[in-house]
């Protein structure tokens, strides 16, 4: 199922993808996606794929940005609508990743000795996200994962998903 909605999701978005590629190309500059190593399913290590949305780390006189400076207007867009996150349908082509589940966490923000989360495949969207994201605390999150995990079936994911599709966006123009 998920290879089915990932592959549909790449047809049908595509032009989206072209779109979000160029402005990322003219914004932030080569190359347009980036990855980072995360923990997936029983701790195997996952690449997981994003489009930019920081500048480069040095300003044009060499001083070192912090993430707050090298984030473009056009990045925070992004972000907060959460078209950053559309190469994660290639992962989850690849097998890495699932539509539904835990999020999967850089390795050193993985909790000491609590491991549950690498019970289920990591996912795009999940139960934590579509009860505040961001937003939660490590400890809320952390908790809604584990309830997710253990109350998983199709109709939660379904339930999920349509949650992740009514989630608005949180992106407001600064500066």
């Amino acid at each position: 199922m998920d290879v089915l909605l990932a592959g549909a999701g790449i047809v049908v978005l595509a032009p989206l993808f072209a779109l979000v590629t160029l402005v990322v190309l003219a914004d932030v500059g080569f190359p347009s996606l980036f990855w980072q190593e995360r923990v997936g399913y029983r701790g195997r290590r996952i690449s997981v794929h994003k489009f930019r949305t920081l500048r480069h780390p040095l300003d044009r006189h060499g001083r070192v940005m912090s993430d707050c400076e090298r984030l473009s207007k056009i990045g925070r867009f992004l972000r907060a609508t959460r078209l950053d996150e559309l190469p994660q349908l290639y992962d989850i082509l690849r097998g890495d990743m699932s539509i539904i589940g835990p999020r999967p966490l850089l390795p050193v923000d993985m909790p000491a000795g609590d491991n549950f989360r690498l019970l289920a495949p990591p996912g795009l969207t999940g139960w934590a996200q579509v009860h505040g994201g961001k937003l939660v605390t490590p400890e809320e999150k952390s908790a809604l994962d584990r309830w997710y995990i253990h109350n998983v079936s199709l109709s939660l994911d379904l339930r999920i998903l349509w949650l992740t599709c009514l989630t608005p966006v949180s992106w407001r123009p600064q500066g």
